[in-house]
């Protein structure tokens, strides 16, 4: 049953004429009411072996601070409670509750509920990090889903799976568009759903409304109830292309750029289960036992520079430009040379590994400004650091881009001194990354005889020649797979985006052996 009428709480919060003024009113006609006041359900995140954030948000009958229980249990029953309190919530944070549930035991699956007066939230599932030499790990890692371009398939067979530790999102959680500007008409094709509100976020209150409208999406609000998320933003949780200057189009007042930040680092926060922070930064560190350590980067607001103009810009090879600034760099690469995991992963929003695009798209030189490529010299230094420290068995993950692809890692990979295709000499790891939920593609933009040719340019040797798996096309997610013996990619495409259909089928696996070089197709398990 949706809500027809405006309830008390729409009139006083989402109402313009309110003084709390938290979501546009177009928000409540997706209320339903039989979810009050849990209405986004639960969420858990950012697991320690000792513990878990856990996640909700409550819309009351009145704008008063409001007190609401948590507790956590071993059973679905919720009787073998383990951890229980209570946490006042206001207007402040949009009613946010979110709890550092602490003493857990690690690698150990728990369930969580939370209470307002006399009504229970959903019973949310979850899991602390193993760490007593686990013998395998398994992460679903997702990124760029477009509420307008499709439904959230792709997270709802993720909800289904009993098998993963944890789902890895690398950014673009939230669109901030409006409706698809006139003129694309591949795109405006398809669009399946309408954002809220219809026009670009900018404010407080248009991020919130456009986290509560995705948050509302039932295949998104079952993975976050059934499993815990490891998150970065992206670009698009603040502006298209954003750096520390300003969105990618340069039309805002520093002013007015430092504000609209943050503000949405204050929403992100408010939505996302990740354990807060007085300067909300996202750059953690996951542990694993002694299998894998994991480091979520900020390649936005930390330190990101502006884009370069192209490759005839001076700016490209600035030894001052950068993507992460030195202090996280420094960070990174000190916590990677002491660590004693077998697996070093990176969860990095763009593409890491050198991308030929030249003789792609055109007949002249070309590579992406927005991805690694357009800041060369902060990128060499990293890779020197890799060669010089003896670091292997370096796994990146990285979303943002929409489409499917597997590098074998090496610095150099169209110098023959550097990398051999044949002997691997030169790999130091693998970089994978994962398809969109929803967001468009190659096929979506152009006709799709053209994304069979760009394929076929892209994966010539003397282009990538470590480039190892593309797909240009489908939709879905991929999942990460860690042993003592290697790391394993699956992607996975969903069927069908204008509707609901859960529907997957593993499309490619791609492996990186403890210890080797080549990056492998044949698959050693499932």
């Amino acid at each position: 049953m949706r809500i027809v009428n405006l309830t008390l709480f729409t009139l006083l919060v989402l109402s313009e004429a309110s003084t709390q003024n938290i979501f546009h009113p177009e928000l409540s006609g997706l209320l339903d009411s039989s979810n009050a006041p849990f209405y986004f359900g639960v969420a858990s995140g950012d697991p320690q072996e000792d513990g878990v954030v856990i996640w909700s948000k409550i819309i009351p009958e009145n704008i008063e601070p409001q007190q609401v229980s948590w507790e956590v249990a071993l059973d679905t029953l919720m009787q073998n409670v383990v951890g229980s309190g209570s946490v006042m919530t206001d207007a402040s944070s949009a009613f946010t509750v979110k709890v550092n549930a602490g003493g857990l035991k690690p690698g150990t699956t728990y369930f969580y509920r939370f209470k307002h007066k006399d009504t229970f939230s959903p019973i949310g599932r979850t899991k602390t990090c193993k760490t007593t030499d686990p013998d395998q790990l398994r992460f679903a890692v997702v990124s760029c889903a477009d509420y307008q371009s499709g439904y959230f398939n792709a997270f709802g067979d993720i909800a289904q799976r009993n098998d993963l530790d944890a789902v890895i999102h690398l950014g673009d959680y939230i669109y901030e568009y409006g409706s698809w500007r006139p003129g694309r008409k591949r795109m405006l094709k398809n669009q399946y759903r309408s954002h809220i509100p219809d026009k670009e976020c900018t404010t407080l209150k248009d991020y919130r409304t456009r986290y509560g409208q995705y948050r509302l999406d039932p295949q998104l609000k079952e993975a976050h109830r059934l499993h815990p998320f490891i998150v970065i933003w992206d670009d698009h949780e603040i502006a298209n292309n954003a750096s520390i200057e300003g969105p990618g189009n340069n039309r805002q007042k520093a002013e007015e750029w430092e504000l609209r930040k943050a503000e949405a680092r204050q929403a992100y926060f408010e939505w996302l289960p990740i354990r807060e922070n007085p300067e909300k930064s996202i750059i953690r560190k996951f542990s694993f036992g002694n299998l894998a350590e994991l480091w979520m980067l900020d390649g936005r607001l930390e330190g990101r520079s502006a884009q370069a103009k192209g490759i005839n810009d001076p700016a490209l090879q600035s030894p001052d430009r950068f993507m992460l600034g030195e202090a996280q760099t420094a960070w990174l690469l000190n916590g990677m040379k002491e660590s004693k995991a077998s697996w070093k992963i990176i969860g990095n929003q763009v593409i890491f590994s050198p991308l030929n695009d030249s003789k792609v798209f055109s007949r002249t030189p070309s590579i992406g400004m927005d991805r690694w490529d357009g800041y060369p010299v902060e990128r060499q230094r990293i890779f020197d650091f890799f060669y010089e420290n003896n670091l292997k068995d370096i796994v990146v993950i990285t979303g943002d881009v929409h489409t499917s692809w597997a590098f074998e890692l090496t610095s150099e990979p169209s110098n023959p001194g550097v990398y051999d295709k044949k002997t691997g000499k030169g790999v130091i790891g693998a970089e994978f990354t994962t398809p969109s939920v929803t967001s468009f593609n190659f096929d979506e933009i152009v006709p799709r005889f053209i994304t069979w040719e760009a394929k076929r340019r892209f994966k010539k040797k003397k282009n990538n020649p470590h480039l190892r798996y593309l797909d240009l096309n489908r939709h879905g997610y991929l999942t990460l797979t860690l042993t003592k013996e290697y790391a394993q990619a699956d992607w996975f495409y969903i069927k069908k985006r204008d509707r609901i259909d859960e529907r997957v089928k593993k499309k490619a696996t791609r492996y990186l052996e403890l210890g080797g070089q080549s990056l492998e197709k044949c698959q050693p398990s499932d």
